[in-house]
């Protein structure tokens, strides 16, 4: 990741306005996830695992009985300082009963972690059946990877572990147990971030259990 390539290309004054522009005419990216999720599951116990400091839970708790999951403790403190219920771990180390949730949301978090087919498995028990995971992803081959190519700071290596296309984000999902409920979609026309809703397969998760 090239730090001069972000000090050449990105405007900042630029991005803010447009910014405006587009949550005044579509919401900003935690309503609509939100609002999209609802046309799923309206309502129910949701856990929003890499929750920092708890800007997507106070769009969610509109709606749900929420829980935020978060390893940093600076985070997790201004969490549950706004008034959630903060689990305190990474996901993969989180001591969480199987069917406590029924919708978990990834916000920028599978493209972090070693294994992401073991964390989804991870979800996959913990949601109820039939629950949901709605996952956000940078995208790659999308139109800024593609004009800056190696120095796209969607890379950030060292910090990005593992990247996704639709296609590949798709199919992690379903080897993790999960049914893509459509398409990844863009999160805002022509932009880096893919968005994906998957539902639970009850099925394939007893027959994992009894395994």
């Amino acid at each position: 990741w090239s730090p001069h390539r972000k000090k050449i290309y990105r405007n900042v004054w630029f991005k803010h306005i447009r910014g405006r522009i587009q949550n005044s005419l579509f919401g900003n990216a935690r309503s609509r996830l939100i609002q999209q999720t609802q046309k799923v599951i309206p309502s129910g116990h949701l856990l929003d695992i890499g929750c920092g400091t708890g800007s997507l839970l106070r769009e969610a708790s509109k709606f749900y009985d929420c829980t935020g999951l978060e390893p940093s403790d600076r985070a997790a403190d201004a969490a549950e300082s706004a008034g959630f219920q903060i689990i305190r771990s990474t996901v993969e180390n989180a001591q969480i009963p199987d069917d406590a949730f029924d919708v978990v949301t990834m916000d920028a978090v599978l493209e972090h972690v070693l294994d992401p087919v073991a964390v989804l498995q991870q979800v996959h028990r913990i949601l109820r059946p039939e629950g949901i995971v709605v996952i956000k992803v940078p995208k790659l081959w999308g139109p800024s990877h593609r004009r800056h190519g190696r120095e796209w700071n969607g890379f950030r290596v060292g910090y990005h572990l593992t990247m996704f296309t639709g296609t590949t984000l798709s199919a992690t999902l379903q080897v993790a147990g999960f049914t893509p409920l459509s398409h990844p979609i863009r999160d805002r026309w022509l932009d880096d971030i893919l968005v994906l809703w998957g539902r639970q397969q009850p099925v394939s998760r007893k027959l994992t259990s009894a395994a």
